[in-house]
Formats: C-alpha cells, sequence, structure tokens
C-alpha cells in the first residue's frame, strides 16, 4: 500500500477554476464585487485563491443572509 498525501492546491489559473465551477468567465466578471472569488495579481497573471468550494459555501452564505 503506498502512501499518498492530498495536497490543497494553492491557486486556480482562471480558466481552470471556471472549469471546476461550471460557469461562464462572462458570468464570473459580471458578479458584485463581493460575490467574486477572492485572487490575486501576479505580473500580468490573475491566480484565484479561493477554492471553488470555498467560493460557493460563502455565496450560499451570502445568499441566506440576503433573504
Amino acid at each position: 500500500m503506498s502512501n499518498l498525501i492530498a495536497t490543497a492546491r494553492a491557486g486556480y489559473p482562471v480558466r481552470k477554476w471556471l472549469a471546476e465551477t461550471s460557469i461562464s468567465r462572462s458570468y464570473l466578471y459580471a458578479l458584485p464585487p463581493e460575490q467574486q472569488p477572492r485572487s490575486v495579481k501576479l505580473g500580468r497573471r490573475r491566480i484565484i485563491i479561493e477554492t471553488p468550494g470555498d467560493w460557493l459555501k460563502r455565496i450560499a452564505e451570502l445568499s441566506a443572509k440576503a433573504a
């Protein structure tokens, strides 16, 4: 039996993150600032530092507060 270590991704390129959430780039950029995923700009690249699962949880919490 091999010892596998699960590692979490530290950041996602926008295209990879969008593929994992199944939303379009235009939908992402149309979101209000408080609903956009947390990200950083590194040179010319934008790296999303919030996992898709964490983002969905945060969106659900924001929706519950608004209701």
